[in-house]
């Protein structure tokens, strides 16, 4: 304790004559503030990453001081500092926060001119032996299409040890595209208006979804751990291009880099951008229960989906996914995960988190399924495409790994040869689902799949206009028989209680996201025993 207040007096100092200081142009700035809460994320045993944002400011530099304390009124002060931030980084505020002791809950805050922050929480990992970890798991936050309700009852939980945000945390489109059709009714109107391409339009839409009052909540209530998919860059992306992309390849390399650069600077992530270089797979360690690994399974390393391109036909589909050579993580990626799996060979569990779905799922035949006169959100002709394709149960999906099927086989042959007691953890569907991955030709599973629904972005019944409201689960389950569990109707997201005898699975869906009133039940609870990966997920709800 002594110790502590020497060294927090000497700081005191040097920094307070800075508390109140601006630079340049910066002087002419007035009413700042942090409009867009604060957040942490990426934790280590010793730190994590604090951020916020100054709102207000125009020109010039701006030192923000910052404080980690180990109580929430912030009089036990343990680390503080000054961060300059300027127009540069679009006025975020990112720290690495170093020096703490593991295992550990502390809180932090930022100061400006007199102005503070909300008050954040963050928790370092923990060292040796470790009883529990939970988790949120969720995907798929569309800021037009819906309230982040889901985000508000992740608030209210008060046992997490982070938020897993498995990628499209924003999404690029323009009113009148993808999934704006209550924005207006709402009033969540993106910003910018149209379809976001250059650095600013990808800021604005960072600061519009971070100035939600759910998305302030979770975020200072709990740590983050995030992955990007498609939507934070375009839709359907891959390392050489997107299908929302329309551009020559030089232009999309400005988009690219444009949108990886905003998300560096608006999350509360570890690393730095750059270009197709850039890495955001990495890992955390939580103790000797778990390792926790997150991929890039969108930019990295992925080859171009099968069915993409104005010259696609079936043979050439059909092609592509015979091709062997065809990558998901790439070569490097896949050798960083290899290392990783032995080096952590000691946890009990390895829980990995990546964008899209693992399972070699097979879609259903639609026709049936549907009741051609009712209202549907896709236009006709689109509905019957969809129908032709469903024919003769293809596999669903081809921006998943279904479109990988070597890639997948590869993937898991790693998981069966290094990976004690494997959990993927899988986004971008808006399904809730619990799948049973057993390789192509095995008759056991190598892994087990736990898929959120996303936090507010549309579901498939709200496209399909079909006949019974279970149709589209019954069937694909009927073809499926790995598909433990399917909802496709409401959001939510996933609780993830790993232990060192199980890691279990809660889906906690609301009933709507159209109303910032809403109920909320659990509803699928999955389990896998340590040690019997082999047997699958055991459905473990009651009756």
């Amino acid at each position: 304790m002594l110790r502590r207040n020497f060294l927090r007096s000497i700081v005191g100092v040097f920094l307070a004559p800075l508390a109140g200081l601006r630079s340049g142009a910066a002087a002419e700035n007035r009413a700042l503030s942090f409009d867009h809460g604060v957040a942490s994320g990426d934790p280590l045993t010793d730190g994590f990453i604090a951020w916020t944002r100054v709102s207000g400011a125009s020109g010039g530099s701006l030192p923000v001081r910052w404080l980690v304390a180990s109580d929430p009124e912030m009089t036990e002060v343990v680390r503080e500092g000054i961060a300059w931030t300027d127009d540069w980084s679009d006025y975020t505020v990112k720290v690495d926060v170093r020096g703490l002791p593991p295992g550990s809950g502390f809180y932090y805050r930022f100061e400006l001119d007199h102005v503070a922050s909300l008050v954040g929480r963050a928790r370092t990992l923990p060292e040796g032996a470790v009883d529990e970890a939970r988790f949120a798991v969720v995907s798929c936050s569309n800021h037009p299409a819906g309230y982040f309700n889901v985000y508000r009852d992740i608030a209210l939980s008060k046992d997490l040890d982070a938020v897993i945000h498995l990628g499209d945390y924003i999404y690029e489109y323009g009113l009148g595209q993808y999934a704006t059709e209550h924005a207006e009714r709402l009033g969540r109107v993106p910003q910018p208006a149209g379809e976001v391409t250059t650095l600013q339009e990808y800021r604005r839409r960072h600061a519009q979804y971070k100035a939600d009052p759910d998305s302030i909540a979770m975020h200072r209530r709990h740590p983050l751990i995030a992955v990007w998919d498609d939507h934070e860059i375009a839709n359907d992306a891959w390392r050489g291009g997107a299908e929302n992309n329309q551009d020559d390849e030089g232009r999309w390399q400005e988009r690219r880099d444009a949108a990886i650069r905003a998300w560096f600077e608006w999350m509360p992530v570890r690393g730095v951008p750059n270009g197709a270089g850039t890495r955001i797979f990495r890992k955390f360690r939580y103790g000797d229960l778990m390792s926790l690994i997150m991929l890039d399974t969108r930019l990295y390393g992925r080859d171009r989906q099968p069915d993409a391109g104005s010259s696609v036909t079936a043979e050439s589909v059909a092609a592509a996914l015979q091709d062997p050579e065809r990558r998901m993580l790439g070569h490097r990626q896949q050798g960083w995960l290899r290392r990783s799996l032995a080096a952590d060979a000691d946890t009990t569990w390895q829980v990995i988190g990546q964008q899209v779905m693992l399972a070699p799922v097979r879609a259903p035949e639609l026709g049936p399924l549907l009741d051609r006169e009712r209202p549907s959100m896709l236009p006709r002709e689109q509905l019957d495409h969809y129908v032709a394709l469903s024919q003769g149960n293809p596999p669903m999906v081809l921006d998943t790994w279904n479109g990988y099927p070597y890639a997948r086989g590869a993937f898991l042959r790693d998981l069966q040869e290094l990976a004690r007691n494997p959990v993927v953890l899988s986004g971008d569907l808006h399904t809730s689902m619990a799948n049973d991955v057993v390789p192509e030709g095995g008759d056991r599973p190598v892994t087990v799949e736990i898929m959120p629904p996303s936090v507010s972005s549309p579901g498939f019944d709200e496209y399909l206009p079909l006949r019974e409201p279970d149709a589209l689960v019954e069937a694909t389950q009927a073809v499926n028989p790995g598909v433990r569990y399917m909802d496709t109707r409401l959001r939510g997201w996933v609780h993830l209680t790993v232990t060192n005898e199980e890691c279990a699975a809660e889906w906690h869906l609301v009933d709507t996201v159209h109303s910032r009133d809403y109920t909320k039940r659990v509803d699928g609870r999955f389990a896998v025993t340590a040690g019997e990966i082999g047997a699958g997920l055991r459905d473990t709800r009651e009756g």
